[in-house]
């Protein structure tokens, strides 16, 4: 087992833009039969939480805090019927995990607010880059926003999205190829990925 490692090639407080260069990167990789899409975010606040139940209304919705007692159901229940108690649990994480890739970003975007979040795409191969001397790899080809943050793992809190090129360790010339091929370029160092 492996851990990837991850190029950032865009940073922009615009998130359509951030999308459209992760759009840019996937027309470059070679989907398996499950290409996906999951994603997370955290309200910070009931409005914005209110708003993510309302639109993906089978989505895990729980607290930040994974020691927090309450369910996915409860925490649910009480935001739908704007339970003031809500403020307690705050914030509260909406998780989509592993759907077809297309099915939910565009209604993701829309519900994102100011907390840290990700959403990322897998599930594909990276081409061979022949001139690099590099082949097809499928071993840890990721692409990831993260939202409101800097770094891969949401830390570092930010007012702007970090568009970041996963690859396997030792590939770091093939992350910058598909930046270039894709219009953008490193914006910092590679990280440590997932």
């Amino acid at each position: 087992m492996s851990n990837s490692n991850a190029l950032p090639v865009l940073r922009t407080p615009d998130l359509p833009t951030a999308y459209r260069a992760v759009k840019r990167l996937l027309n470059l990789a070679i989907p398996m039969d499950s290409f996906n899409v999951s994603a997370e975010t955290e309200a910070l606040t009931l409005e914005e939480v209110q708003r993510m139940a309302a639109a993906f209304p089978t989505a895990t919705i729980a607290p930040a805090d994974p020691y927090r007692p309450e369910s996915n159901d409860d925490v649910r229940r009480m935001v739908v019927a704007g339970d003031p108690n809500v403020a307690a649990l705050l914030p509260v994480s909406l998780i989509l995990e592993r759907l077809p890739v297309g099915s939910i970003e565009e209604s993701f975007f829309g519900v994102v607010g100011s907390g840290p979040g990700s959403i990322d795409w897998d599930c594909f191969s990276w081409p061979a880059v022949p001139e690099l001397g590099l082949a097809v790899r499928n071993k840890d080809a990721y692409v990831q926003i993260a939202l409101n943050s800097r770094d891969v793992f949401r830390d570092v809190p930010a007012e702007d999205h970090t568009v970041f090129v996963h690859f396997r360790q030792g590939d770091v010339e093939r992350a910058e190829w598909l930046a270039r091929q894709a219009g953008l370029q490193p914006v910092g160092p590679v990280e440590w990925g997932w």
